[in-house]
């Protein structure tokens, strides 16, 4: 008999196939490209029963909020649709307050404190987010390394907050937490942690709590495996209230990152599941995926592989795997990968292919090792 979830994947592989739309294996991991995560049957039924019922936003907002206070340390917590989303409300947040004619004034912050110190080894793609909340970027340091003079200098009455980036796609040059943490507090001025693809390991939802973030910004949608438009604000009690406050349903720079009630809903039961999960099981069960894709072409003298297994980096283990001597095109690869049947959705990156284990099924990794050997 079929279990819960099985028959959770059938019903929605039977809606995409009424669309006319295939289903691919996931090899990128939790990522928005390819629908972030699978949920959990339990997250399901949460959203199914909220979808039932009529409630006040705010307060149902408020009760989710009460979970994220739990599983993160923090004073106080919000839902927010998405951690991009989380991102423009943390400056939003810094800049106006809970001022209701500056609120009224974003995303224009002129004449504002509206300055938002980031490492320039820290941009990312989505760093413009913070930029949507309002904020006017100030980069500070070399892609290689900075220095602490460099951020006592950045500081100035026009700052709101110091940004900082937890991700895999940054740059080393960045000063340490601690001493970002100690010079933006002796200056009065908040320090906000985009964390959005950190986890699991669970402690990860502590850390920077614990180490003196004001306000850290997850996904609901990737490791937490609640709906993929669903992300959570932990920190300051009175930060919070002012995201709040520059948020929907209230008509502000906020409003268009609505969460429905039962994204909520879903995002309270993924929380719940989350602290119950044994994730070092699923970590060691994805090691062995990477592993048997390794072993698999080992032989092959025109490929080589490396594995990166470092639960502090990636959520789950990850293949690279290499050309030797530009013996096969990595895009043409990845391309045909992805037009197969199945499809197969990996990265095309440094030179090569990198597959994620983050969201593969059991047997996933056979499929992938098969369509690479026919490919190569």
């Amino acid at each position: 008999m079929a279990s819960a979830a099985e028959r959770a994947v059938a019903i929605q592989s039977d809606i995409y196939r009424q669309m006319g739309v295939r289903t691919i294996i996931n090899g990128r991991g939790a990522t928005t490209s390819v629908g972030g995560t699978l949920m959990a049957p339990e997250v399901l039924a949460a959203m199914t029963d909220a979808a039932r019922a009529f409630v006040v936003l705010d307060e149902l907002n408020a009760a989710v909020s009460q979970k994220i206070v739990e599983i993160t340390g923090a004073e106080a917590g919000y839902v927010t649709s998405g951690s991009a989303a989380g991102m423009a409300l943390a400056v939003a947040a810094c800049i106006a307050g809970e001022d209701p004619a500056s609120i009224r004034r974003l995303p224009d912050s002129a004449g504002l404190a509206n300055e938002i110190i980031i490492h320039r080894s820290h941009r990312i793609n989505y760093d413009q987010m913070f930029r949507v909340g309002g904020g006017k970027l100030v980069e500070i340091g070399l892609f290689s390394g900075t220095e602490p003079w460099e951020l006592e200098r950045a500081i100035t009455e026009r700052t709101a907050a110091v940004a900082w980036v937890d991700s895999r796609a940054v740059g080393p040059g960045a000063l340490d937490f601690q001493t970002v943490v100690t010079i933006a507090h002796t200056h009065g001025v908040p320090v906000i942690v985009d964390a959005a693809s950190t986890v699991p390991p669970v402690d990860h939802l502590k850390r920077w709590i614990r180490d003196g973030a004001d306000l850290v910004i997850y996904s609901g949608g990737k490791g937490l495996r609640g709906p993929q438009d669903s992300g959570l604000l932990a920190g300051r009690r009175d930060l919070i209230a002012a995201a709040r406050a520059n948020g929907s349903p209230h008509a502000t720079v906020g409003r268009g990152m609505k969460v429905s009630k039962e994204a909520m809903a879903g995002l309270w039961a993924a929380l719940d599941r989350f602290g119950e999960t044994d994730h070092e099981a699923e970590y060691r069960a994805h090691l062995a995926q990477a592993e048997a894709i390794i072993a698999g072409l080992a032989l092959r003298a025109d490929t080589r592989c490396t594995l990166e297994a470092d639960w502090e980096e990636w959520p789950a283990p990850v293949v690279r795997i290499f050309p030797v001597a530009a013996s096969w095109d990595p895009r043409q690869v990845g391309d045909a990968l992805l037009a197969g049947e199945p499809g197969i959705a990996v990265f095309v990156e440094r030179g090569g292919l990198m597959i994620s284990t983050h969201c593969l099924a059991p047997g996933d990794e056979a499929v992938i090792e098969r369509r690479l050997q026919a490919l190569l």
